[in-house]
């Protein structure tokens, strides 16, 4: 009986060590988000220079940085590229080398490439 104890203490032990190990990238991982206000969603020539292809395009501001994005390809002139998204929401941004990921208010998530950043005067 002792030994059956012994290892059920060892093993709640290396469970809660993996628990903590994975615990520590989602706490990184949300760390990068910071408060952000979404200035404007357009839709704007794509990244392919094809001229009919299309893209939604966010400008948000972090702190006193600006950045303008350009997320998925708009396949029709009806298509809600906006996702739900206004100018003057609040939502939670991050910075990836050329990446700017922003997190919807119900959870979701839009990733863009950066192609402008401004520092606020």
């Amino acid at each position: 009986m002792d030994s059956f104890a012994a290892r059920k203490a060892a093993l709640t032990v290396a469970l809660a060590g993996i628990l903590m190990t994975l615990a520590i990238p989602v706490q990184a991982a949300n760390s990068g988000f910071q408060k952000a206000e979404v200035l404007s969603i357009t839709s704007g020539k794509g990244l392919d220079d094809n001229p009919s292809h299309r893209s939604a395009v966010f400008t948000v501001q972090i702190s006193d940085v600006i950045y303008t994005g350009s997320g998925k390809r708009v396949k029709h002139a009806t298509d809600d590229y906006s996702e739900g998204l206004n100018a003057g929401d609040t939502v939670e941004a991050a910075i990836s080398g050329n990446e700017m990921i922003i997190r919807k208010p119900n959870g979701g998530e839009i990733k863009t490439r950066i192609i402008k950043r401004e520092r606020v005067q």
